[in-house]
C-alpha cells in the first residue's frame, strides 16, 4: 500500500508540474504539500489506513539507507507515468520525520525568452542586459507571477560555455548543465567571489541577499536576482531603502524588469499554456539616475515618484497596463 500510495504522489506531482514535494508525520495520520510552479501551495492528507511504515518504504523505493538523515541526495525516479530527477532531504520532525523532495526540471520544459510574453522592445533590453560583463539584473513579480521562471530562462540564454555560473541555494528549480549550486550562507559568498565565477543567481532575495549581490556586481559579476514587487518603481523603492551606498546600488543596477501573470484565451494556439506574461522592463539612464542621486532625501514622498515615473517614461519605460492593452488588442488574452 505505501509503495503505491508513493507512486500515486509522484505522478500527481508530474502531472501537476509540482517544484516540492513535504510529507509530514502528524499525530495521528500524514500530510503532503505541493509547491507548485511560483510558489502557489496546496495540501492535503494522506489516507488514514496508510501504514506506519510510509517513510521506510520511501527509503526503500529511494535507496536510502535506514534511519539515514540525508540533506540533498540527488536521486532518479523512472516509470510508466513519470519520469523525474530530484533531491530529497529526510530530517526530524515533532512526530518522527518529514520528508522534502525537490523536484528538478528538465531544460525542455523551460520556456525560452521568447516564449515569456516580452513585447520586442522588452525582449531586446533584457537580451542586452544579460550581456553585461558586471552588474545586477532584478526580476520582479507578485507572488506567482513567474519570476523564477524568468530567472531559469535567462540562464538558459546564456552559453555557459565559457562562463562559470553560481546558483545561490541547493535546489535550482530546473536542472541545467553547467550551473554550480551552492547553499545561500556567507560562507558560500565567500566561495563564489573568491573563485572564477562569471554570473551569480539568486532567487528570492531578502535585504541582505541584495546587498550582498550587489558587492558581488561591483566586484566584476553579472548577478540576476529575484525579488517580490509589484512593479518596477516598488523594486526600485525596496533598493533605494538598503542599507548601501547610493553610488554603490545606481553605479551597478543595469536593469528592473516587472511581470505578472494572466490567462490566456483559449482560442490561442499554445501548446496547452494557460497563462502568459505581461512585462514591463526599466532600463536606468544618466538622468534618471542623476535625479536620484541629487533627491534621495525625498524618497517617500509622492512628488518624487511621481518625477521617477515621467523620467523613466522619457526613457521609453511602458507600464504593464501597457502590455495588457497590446496584447488585448491582438486577441491574446
Amino acid at each position: 500500500m505505501p509503495i503505491k500510495t508513493l507512486e500515486k504522489i509522484f505522478t500527481l506531482a508530474d502531472r501537476e508540474q509540482a517544484n516540492r514535494i513535504t510529507i509530514t508525520k502528524q499525530e495521528n495520520d500524514f500530510s503532503c504539500c505541493f509547491e507548485l510552479p511560483d510558489k502557489e501551495e496546496t495540501y492535503f492528507k494522506l489516507p488514514k489506513k496508510l501504514e506506519s511504515d510510509l517513510i521506510e518504504n520511501l527509503r526503500k523505493l529511494l535507496k536510502i539507507a535506514p534511519d539515514d538523515l540525508t540533506r540533498g541526495k540527488y536521486c532518479k525516479l523512472r516509470s510508466s507515468k513519470f519520469n523525474l530527477n530530484f533531491r530529497v532531504s529526510i530530517i526530524p520532525d515533532k512526530f518522527g520525520e518529514k520528508i522534502v523532495i525537490s523536484l528538478i526540471k528538465d531544460k525542455s520544459s523551460l520556456f525560452r525568452l521568447n516564449q515569456l510574453g516580452l513585447q520586442p522592445k522588452e525582449k531586446q533590453l533584457l537580451e542586452a542586459g544579460l550581456k553585461h560583463k558586471s552588474g545586477l539584473i532584478l526580476i520582479t513579480s507578485p507572488e506567482h507571477g513567474g519570476r523564477s521562471t524568468t530567472l531559469f530562462s535567462c540562464l538558459n540564454s546564456i552559453n555557459r560555455d565559457d562562463k562559470s555560473v553560481y546558483f545561490m541555494g541547493l535546489y535550482p528549480e530546473f536542472d541545467l548543465k553547467g550551473i554550480l549550486s551552492l547553499k545561500n550562507n556567507p560562507t558560500n559568498w565567500e566561495i563564489a567571489l573568491h573563485h572564477d565565477s562569471d554570473i551569480i543567481a539568486i532567487d528570492d532575495c531578502r535585504d541582505e541577499d541584495l546587498e550582498q549581490a550587489f558587492i558581488a556586481a561591483d566586484t566584476g559579476r553579472l548577478v540576476i536576482a529575484t525579488l517580490p514587487a509589484i512593479n518596477c518603481l516598488e523594486a526600485l523603492y525596496k533598493l533605494l531603502k538598503l542599507n548601501l551606498p547610493l553610488n554603490l546600488l545606481l553605479d551597478n543596477l543595469k536593469l528592473i524588469t516587472a511581470q505578472s501573470l494572466t490567462n490566456l484565451k483559449r482560442n490561442t494556439s499554445n501548446k496547452g499554456r494557460k497563462q502568459i506574461g505581461l512585462f514591463e522592463v526599466l532600463k536606468p539612464n544618466k538622468e534618471l539616475i542623476n535625479y536620484l542621486k541629487d533627491h534621495q532625501a525625498r524618497i517617500n514622498t509622492k512628488t518624487f515618484w511621481e518625477d521617477v515615473l515621467q523620467l523613466a517614461k522619457r526613457n521609453d519605460y511602458s507600464p504593464l497596463i501597457n502590455d495588457a492593452k497590446l496584447k488585448e488588442k491582438a486577441g491574446i488574452i
